[in-house]
């Protein structure tokens, strides 16, 4: 397949540029041009626009790739654009199996795509997430621990500054909103870190209350 990411000049709205954003986190996450199922997939997992929605705004997905400065070719079919290697079970996880002896047995999505690059035939995170479902599933399946992007100091800053923006009591609605603004860690790294909405709140909140007693 025969693409390379652009960059466009046009001027877009802010709704727009969440969009174009989107599009290119999911880019840079799968090295790959995102399909809209798996756009799909990925933006209810991290509170990114519909795919539906972004076709109103640009007219169609090729046109919102555009936008998001993937270059598409016309005259290739659809079915030789979404050509892709495949993999059974077993050989990703062997795959894992190997980076568990080369890395370790505890696993990220970064640390991983750095041992690929010195791998030959190891499976991208897509083929990865195609054939198990989550990323989480599939270290799971190898037996790997699968750690969270975010550090627990930076989630805690995150939800820190939302409280102190929206107010206390934050619910989980108005947090991923503020979240998907802000380009904060979404609540699913929140709820992996500290188990639940409930004990996440009250753990920054106690601290807050506390920073503020002693700056009294």
């Amino acid at each position: 397949m025969k693409q390379r990411v652009l960059t466009s000049q046009q001027a877009w709205t802010e709704e727009q540029l969440e969009m174009i954003q989107a599009i290119q986190a999911l880019g840079e996450l799968i090295q790959d041009r995102p399909r809209r199922t798996i756009y799909r997939r990925y933006a209810i997992e991290h509170g990114w626009p519909q795919p539906e929605t972004i076709i109103r705004q640009f007219g169609s997905w090729p046109e919102a790739l555009s936008a998001a400065g993937y270059e598409w070719h016309i005259d290739q079919q659809p079915e030789e654009l979404e050509r892709a290697p495949k993999y059974t079970k077993d050989e990703i996880l062997k795959s894992f199996h190997r980076y568990a002896q080369d890395v370790g047995s505890t696993i990220t999505l970064k640390k991983y795509q750095i041992w690929r690059k010195s791998v030959h035939h190891a499976p991208s995170h897509y083929h990865i997430v195609k054939m198990f479902g989550s990323w989480h599933d599939a270290c799971t399946a190898a037996g790997l621990e699968a750690s969270v992007t975010y550090s627990k100091a930076e989630l805690a800053a995150s939800l820190r500054q939302a409280i102190e923006e929206v107010g206390f009591s934050l619910s989980f609605e108005a947090y991923r909103e503020w979240a998907k603004r802000n380009n904060k860690p979404s609540t699913k790294a929140l709820l992996h870190r500290y188990g639940s909405w409930s004990a996440a709140i009250h753990a920054i909140e106690s601290e807050i209350r506390i920073s503020k007693q002693h700056a009294q």
